[in-house]
């Protein structure tokens, strides 16, 4: 599941609230969720330095969404793996899959309208001095997993990407068996220009932001379509080729559901079911 949780974010339908409770172990959701405003603010700031005023204000703000996500959006997330519990019992399928990309769009909907406001006034606040740091941060950045993966040999980053879905995997199903190992290798061979066409896009998006906090006369209109259309600001190469990497996302995830052994969907059951009694405390249901 976190494979494909994961990797469909590059199309805008997921978000990192909810990679946090499903992508984190178990014992650490609660402390995870009841810190998120913590990495927020902590993530802003590994970019440009806050005006004592802003930090107050995002906190503010930061406070008044988790309260709002707390009460409204846990009760549906609970829902939600409740009823993915159940469809992954009897292994997923196409639809199921539609299904999950269906529902966390929605999730994704109702962050923007909540947020978007305030996302939008604190972006008004940024000045020229913190608009070059983060410029320069943005440049300067080179320790990321997307940058360090563009520097090494095929062979290298094909060892890297699989140990990365070993970890994942093992972490939701347990031990993996090494006939399901030799399996998942063939199926996640990955092409060095994926990354690329990547780490390219990436740049022209933050290059895009930097324009967007520039230009103060057109910012306050144009940041509701920044937010709500970030395709707008892909590249023509990442346009060209992302649904078909979905496409071939959504194969090996069904190819890989499809191997699990029953005492390894019985090892996700049991992790959703911690997750779910961990968010059912968290929202006070």
């Amino acid at each position: 599941m976190r494979i494909f949780i994961k990797q469909s974010t590059n199309y805008k339908s997921l978000f990192f609230i909810l990679a946090l409770f499903i992508c984190i172990s178990c014992s650490t959701t609660k402390v995870a969720y009841n810190f998120a405003n913590v990495w927020v603010v902590n993530w802003f700031e590994s970019y440009f330095n806050f005006r004592e005023s802003q930090r107050v204000e995002l906190e503010k703000k930061l406070d008044q969404f988790f309260d709002w996500h707390r009460k409204s959006e846990l009760p549906k997330i609970v829902l939600f793996l409740e009823d993915f519990k159940v469809r992954h019992k009897d292994g997923f399928d196409k639809d199921d899959i539609n299904w999950v990309k269906s529902e966390l769009n929605l999730f994704w909907q109702r962050i923007l309208i909540n947020a978007e406001k305030d996302i939008a006034s604190f972006l008004l606040t940024v000045d020229d001095s913190q608009i070059f740091d983060m410029n320069k941060n943005f440049q300067e950045k080179e320790d990321d997993t997307l940058t360090k993966q563009s520097k090494i040999s095929l062979v290298e980053l094909n060892q890297d990407i699989l140990g990365r879905t070993y970890k994942a995997l093992e972490n939701w199903l347990g031990d993996l068996e090494p006939s399901q190992k030799e399996k998942i290798e063939i199926w996640t061979q990955t092409d060095p220009y994926w990354v690329i066409v990547k780490l390219k896009n990436r740049e022209k998006f933050q290059s895009d932001l930097i324009e967007l906090l520039r230009s103060k006369d057109t910012l306050k209109q144009n940041i509701h379509s920044w937010i709500s259309n970030p395709e707008s600001h892909w590249t023509d190469e990442y346009k060209a080729i992302i649904n078909t990497k979905i496409k071939e996302w959504e194969i090996i995830t069904i190819r890989i559901d499809s191997i699990i052994l029953p005492r390894q969907r019985k090892h996700v059951a049991e992790k959703v079911e911690d997750i779910i009694l961990d968010l059912k405390e968290l929202s006070g249901i």
